[in-house]
């Protein structure tokens, strides 16, 4: 049975830094791929909304997925937005969705982040006859060692064969791009699925934290 993911980012570019190898591999097995961003577009000159949603769109086409945004021009101010508009939007796409696998980004120290965040985990409460199968936080590269207070285990997937493709399909969102030493760069998302492969046993992984699974 074809799965259906549902991914919840912030902005644009994250879901990929996050999951992208994944979600290339679940591509490939012909799942039903779902991308909500929190916010496109911002007052930063490299928040352009119309760029910003090219870059989106181009990135759902490689993937085969449907993409949606909930807000534009909030990047940076997600947090001044009432929690209860984000969760009530959040809840229509699981409602809609019933998604098998959530993927939930962690929180992190930027403040959009942590907001959808704990938004997620509020629209992620126990639903009449529903339960997806797997709701995983995928990481962030800034989050550096602040994560070892979540309760849960780490899960990899090994994305050796696929990293040229994960690096590509980041690289479509130009606008994102940053030198070193920030990580926003095919030198970063390398560097970092180096790390979780040395890990895990791979050449290059990217690595999870399981809030639930049924088994």
């Amino acid at each position: 049975m074809r799965k259906k993911i549902l991914v919840i980012a912030p902005h644009a570019d994250d879901e990929v830094l996050g999951c992208g190898g994944f979600l290339l591999h679940e591509r490939d097995k012909g799942s039903e791929i779902h991308i909500v961003v929190g916010t496109i577009g911002g007052i930063d000159v490299r928040q352009n909304f119309a760029d910003r949603l090219n870059e989106f769109v181009s990135v759902n086409k490689v993937l085969g997925s449907t993409g949606y945004y909930m807000f534009q021009g909030k990047d940076a101010i997600l947090d001044t937005v009432p929690s209860m508009e984000i969760i009530t939007k959040l809840d229509s796409y699981i409602d809609k969705i019933r998604p098998d696998i959530i993927l939930v980004n962690y929180s992190s120290h930027h403040q959009d982040h942590k907001k959808l965040y704990d938004c997620a985990m509020a629209s992620l409460r126990l639903r009449e006859g529903y339960s997806p199968e797997l709701v995983c936080l995928y990481e962030y590269p800034f989050i550096g060692g602040n994560s070892d207070y979540i309760n849960g285990g780490r899960m990899y997937h090994d994305i050796s064969n696929i990293i040229k493709d994960k690096i590509e399909l980041f690289e479509l969102y130009k606008s994102q791009i940053r030198i070193k030493p920030s990580p926003l760069n095919s030198n970063g998302v390398t560097s970092l699925a180096q790390i979780r492969g040395l890990e895990f046993g791979v050449e290059y992984a990217e690595m999870f934290y399981v809030i639930k699974a049924k088994i």
